[in-house]
C-alpha cells in the first residue's frame, strides 16, 4: 500500500462523515445541477443513515478496508515517522466480531427451513412454488440462503429489501406459454445503502411510497472476454419503470447528463419492493442494531495494531555494550564469536518489563468481553463466571425479543414478495412461516420417556407426540400428518393380515374335523 501523509488529507471526524473518495457514491461532493434533474441525488435521510453506516462498512470491510483508511481510524501521532506510521498500519486488522454476530443471528432465525404451505387448509402446495423456492433469484439461490443474505445486510445496516421483478420482454399470449417460454418473476437482494429516495404523496403521512431510486451496478460484455461495470438508477413507480444511465459511462468518454435507457411498464398497482428491518425508525428509515458492537470493534482493532506494532518494535532485546569502541561498524554474533570488551567494559540486554503490555491486553480483554456481552443472543455472550437461573432467562428473553422482531418483519417481507410473485405468475402464492424457536436446546432421555408415557396413558394423542419429538430435534424433518397417516393405515394391513391368518387358521380346522369324521 503505497504511503500518504495523513497530515496532506482533510480532516474528517469519526464516526460521523467519515467519506472516502470512494464511499457511499460520493455523497459529500459539490453537485453542479439540479437535483430535480438528477436521478442519483441522494435525499436528506438517506444523508443521515449513511453516518451511521460507516462504521458498518468498517468492520464489514475487513483489514483491507481498515488499512484503506488507516488517516482516519490510525491517525499519525505527534512526532511520528511517516515510514514507521505505514509499519503500525501493516500490522493493523480488523477482527471480525461484528460480522460474525450478524452471521450467527441469521442462523438463529433461519434455524429451521423456510416453509411454503397452501393458504387454504386441505390443499396442496402449487408444484410451481415447489420449483420457485429452489430458484428464486434466477441464479440457483434457494430461499433460505436468499433470506439469509437479506437478514444479515438488515441486521447489519438497519433495513434491506427484497425486489420481486419479471423479465422485460414480449407478453406471453398465456400461462402455458410463459411456462413453456421459461418466463417467471425473480427476486433481488437490495441493501440499504442502494435506496437512493423516495417519494411520497405530500401532506399525508400514511400515504404509500410512490417513486423509489435504486443505485445499481451492472455487467455488459466488450467483445469476446471483455466486460464492463455500468452504473444505473432504477425508478420505479407504481405500474412503471425506468433505468437510468450516463451518456458516454462505460465507454472511456466524460460522463454527462442522465437519461432514459430502458423503461417499461408492470401489472402490479404498487412499487414490488418489500423492505424487512431490525431497527426501524420510519418507512425505509432504520438504525443498525449493532451499531455500538462496531464501534467497540474499531476501538479494538486500533488498540489492537498499537499493541502488535509495540511488540513488534520493543520484544527484541537490544544488546548494549558498554566502553566497546564500535570503530569497526560491524558486530559478528554467533556461538563461534566472542566480543573483545575492556576490563571496564560491559556486555548486556535490554528489553522491556513481561508487564510493560499487560495493561494494553488487559484493556483488549475488557473490549472483547464487552463485544461478546452486546451479542443479540447469549449464543454469543461468553460469560467469564456463573450466571444465575433467572439471570439467564432475562438473557434469553431479550434476544428473544430481538431476534422475534428480525424474524417476524423478515416473514412479512417474504410474504408480501411471494404475494408479488404470485400476482406476476398467475399463481396463487403459497403461505409462508419462519419459525420462532430460537432455542437450541434438545430434548434429553427423560423428556422423551415422559411424552412418551403421556402418550400411552391416552393423555396426549400420536400427532402431539410426533410434533414434539420434532421440535426437540429428536426426529428428522417429517411430515407430522402424513407419519400418523401412514402408521395407522400400517396398524390396519397388520390386523387384516392377522384377520386373514384367524380365518385361514379356522378354515384348516374345519376341514380336519370333516377328515375325520369321513374316516
Amino acid at each position: 500500500m503505497p504511503l500518504v501523509n495523513p497530515a496532506e488529507l482533510p480532516r474528517r471526524g469519526y464516526p460521523t462523515g467519515v467519506y472516502g473518495p470512494e464511499d457511499f457514491d460520493n455523497v459529500v461532493r459539490e453537485q453542479d445541477i439540479n437535483p430535480g434533474d438528477d436521478p442519483s441525488w441522494v435525499t436528506g435521510p438517506v444523508l443521515d443513515m449513511s453516518e451511521n453506516w460507516v462504521p458498518i462498512d468498517c468492520v464489514v470491510g475487513g483489514t483491507q478496508w481498515f488499512r484503506e483508511h488507516a488517516e482516519v481510524y490510525l491517525p499519525l501521532e505527534p512526532k511520528e515517522d511517516l515510514e514507521a506510521w505505514g509499519r503500525r498500519v501493516m500490522h493493523a486488522t480488523m477482527a471480525p466480531f461484528t460480522q460474525r454476530i450478524a452471521e450467527q443471528a441469521a442462523g438463529l432465525i433461519l434455524r429451521k427451513s423456510i416453509q411454503l404451505q397452501p393458504k387454504n387448509d386441505g390443499e396442496d402446495l402449487d408444484p410451481y412454488w415447489e420449483a420457485f423456492q429452489s430458484d428464486v433469484d434466477g441464479f440457483g439461490t434457494d430461499v433460505n440462503a436468499f433470506a439469509r443474505r437479506v437478514v444479515i445486510s438488515s441486521v447489519l445496516y438497519g433495513h434491506a429489501a427484497v425486489l420481486v421483478d419479471y423479465p422485460s420482454t414480449e407478453a406471453a399470449p398465456n400461462l402455458e406459454a410463459e411456462r413453456s417460454w421459461g418466463l417467471r418473476p425473480y427476486f433481488l437482494h437490495v441493501d440499504a445503502k442502494n435506496i437512493l429516495g423516495w417519494r411520497k404523496d405530500e401532506g399525508s403521512p400514511i400515504a404509500p411510497i410512490r417513486q423509489i431510486r435504486i443505485s445499481e451496478l451492472v455487467s455488459e460484455a466488450i467483445g469476446m472476454f471483455g466486460d464492463k461495470i455500468i452504473r444505473q438508477i432504477r425508478v420505479m413507480e407504481p405500474g412503471r419503470w425506468q433505468i437510468y444511465r450516463q451518456a458516454g459511462d462505460g465507454d472511456g468518454e466524460s460522463a454527462s447528463s442522465w437519461y432514459v435507457h430502458a423503461e417499461g411498464t408492470t401489472s402490479l398497482d404498487v412499487i414490488p419492493l418489500c423492505p424487512t428491518y431490525s431497527g426501524k425508525i420510519g418507512e425505509l428509515i432504520s438504525k443498525p442494531p449493532l451499531l455500538p458492537i462496531a464501534n467497540l470493534n474499531i476501538q479494538f482493532a486500533q488498540h489492537a495494531a498499537d499493541l502488535a506494532h509495540s511488540l513488534h518494535v520493543a520484544a527484541m532485546p537490544i544488546l548494549v555494550l558498554q566502553g566497546f569502541d564500535d570503530s569497526e561498524g560491524v558486530i559478528g554474533l554467533s556461538a563461534n564469536s566472542a566480543i573483545l570488551m575492556p576490563p571496564e567494559g560491559k556486555a548486556y540486554y535490554v528489553q522491556p518489563a513481561n508487564t510493560a503490555f499487560q495493561a494494553q491486553e488487559n484493556f483488549l480483554d475488557k473490549l472483547q468481553e464487552q463485544i461478546s456481552s452486546l451479542g443479540i443472543s447469549t449464543l454469543f455472550a461468553q460469560k467469564m463466571s456463573a450466571e444465575t437461573a433467572k439471570s439467564k432467562e432475562i438473557s434469553r428473553a431479550d434476544s428473544d425479543s430481538l431476534l422475534a422482531v428480525v424474524s417476524k418483519d423478515l416473514e412479512q417481507a417474504l410474504q408480501n414478495a411471494f404475494n408479488m410473485a404470485g400476482s406476476f405468475a398467475g399463481v396463487e402464492p403459497p403461505l409462508v412461516t419462519i419459525s420462532r424457536d430460537f432455542d437450541l436446546g434438545v430434548l434429553d432421555g427423560p423428556q422423551i420417556q415422559n411424552y412418551l408415557q403421556l402418550y400411552l396413558n391416552d393423555t396426549i394423542t400420536q400427532e402431539t407426540l410426533l410434533q414434539m419429538l420434532k421440535d426437540g430435534e429428536v426426529l428428522p424433518q417429517i411430515e407430522v400428518e402424513a407419519e400418523v397417516e401412514a402408521t395407522l393405515n400400517q396398524k390396519l394391513d397388520n390386523m387384516e393380515m392377522i384377520a386373514s391368518a384367524d380365518n385361514a387358521g379356522a378354515d384348516i380346522g374345519v376341514e380336519d374335523q370333516v377328515g375325520v369324521r369321513e374316516d
